[in-house]
């Protein structure tokens, strides 16, 4: 049997191992779009009504909450019902199929749905949807 040289041992080391650095980052992104997506969701408080057919997720669209207080609000800013329909007259003439992605609370009246409803489609909005949630089964 022949015995290891130990002459190999001041061999440089060319290459270099690069596995865990690319597992922190990996972790650190699961860690960022888990933050994420829990901070876009408590910017306006709201409860959505609930649907057992609702889809798993929503289309790329603007965004417009009538809350409880009957606040309105377009992607998150405070507006009003005039804003709102220059802001999606203007989105429409440069898209014309563009969505708008519709919450209000559940305790709103009808009426007041509809009339947010008919805001958006006064506007030119021939696509839009209302945001619902799944119940917990």
């Amino acid at each position: 049997m022949s015995a290891r040289n130990s002459d190999n041992d001041e061999d440089i080391i060319s290459s270099i191992n690069i596995t865990p650095l690319v597992d922190i980052f990996l972790v650190l992104l699961i860690i960022f779009m888990i933050t994420s997506s829990v901070i876009d969701q408590r910017e306006i408080p709201l409860s959505l009504p609930k649907a057992a057919h609702a889809g798993s997720e929503a289309p790329k669209a603007s965004g417009l909450v009538l809350d409880r207080n009957h606040q309105l609000y377009l992607d998150g800013q405070p507006t009003d019902s005039a804003s709102v329909s220059a802001a999606l007259r203007a989105a429409v003439s440069e898209q014309a199929d563009h969505q708008v992605l519709i919450s209000a609370d559940e305790d709103l009246p009808y009426k007041d749905v509809i009339a947010l409803l008919d805001l958006v489609r006064g506007s030119g909005v021939t696509k839009y949807a209302l945001k619902v949630v799944r119940p917990n089964s």
